[in-house]
């Protein structure tokens, strides 16, 4: 279904091509595997070629597309890739948690309390963005610039692979499991977080074992 990007005042077209795009390719509305080219794109989001082209180098930077001479590939999901990015997340979320514990402040307790509250009430179709401000506040208040970046870059993959194959009542359990890592942050208890790390990361890895190519 084709859509129309309009102006915002908080947002610029280029932010919400990338923001619609992103949730195309994690929900696998675009399938992946598609080639596609920007012009099919820009006429699916009802935006301009400049705007698209900027997103698509974004996405590419977060490994969501491949640019090449063919098109824009949408890569495969692949779960010896996911496997490679949580080693790679189980250390940085350490250092993160490890980082704000050592830094927190009280714009960053509130951020989180805010966060555990609404933990309970969030949907399933509203995790996904939870799961975006939750990285955002966690990794900001680490006060690392490289962090931030780091685990934004393998958020989208990561997702996309969950979203493809959990079922009904997983998404509960990773709610709690998301919940014990923002709790010992707030209770700036180290040990805590860097198990409940352990713990997150671990069941994804069985998770992702599951489906193994």
């Amino acid at each position: 279904m084709n859509i129309k990007i309009k102006r915002l005042k908080d947002k610029t077209i280029t932010e919400q091509v990338y923001e619609e795009l992103e949730r195309k390719i994690v929900f696998c509305e675009i399938e992946p595997g598609s080639i596609l080219t920007e012009k099919q794109i820009a006429d699916m989001l009802g935006a301009g070629r400049t705007p698209v082209r900027e997103a698509l180098l974004l996405l590419s930077k977060r490994y969501l597309v491949n640019i090449t001479k063919a098109g824009i590939v949408i890569p495969e999901i692949n779960a010896s890739v996911q496997l490679q990015l949580l080693e790679i997340r189980r250390v940085i979320l350490k250092v993160c948690v490890e980082c704000a514990i050592k830094r927190f402040t009280q714009n960053d307790e509130e951020n989180i309390r805010e966060l555990l509250k609404q933990i309970d009430t969030t949907s399933e179709s509203e995790f996904m963005n939870w799961l975006q401000k939750r990285q955002e506040v966690l990794s900001k208040a680490s006060k690392n610039y490289f962090i931030y970046e780091e685990l934004r870059n393998t958020q989208g993959l990561s997702r996309r692979f969950w979203y493809r194959y959990a079922q009904q009542g997983q998404h509960n359990e990773v709610k709690e499991l998301h919940r014990h890592i923002l709790q010992a942050v707030y209770d700036r208890k180290l040990h805590k977080a860097i198990e409940a790390v352990d713990a997150i990361i671990d069941y994804f890895e069985n998770f992702v074992k599951r489906y193994t190519i």
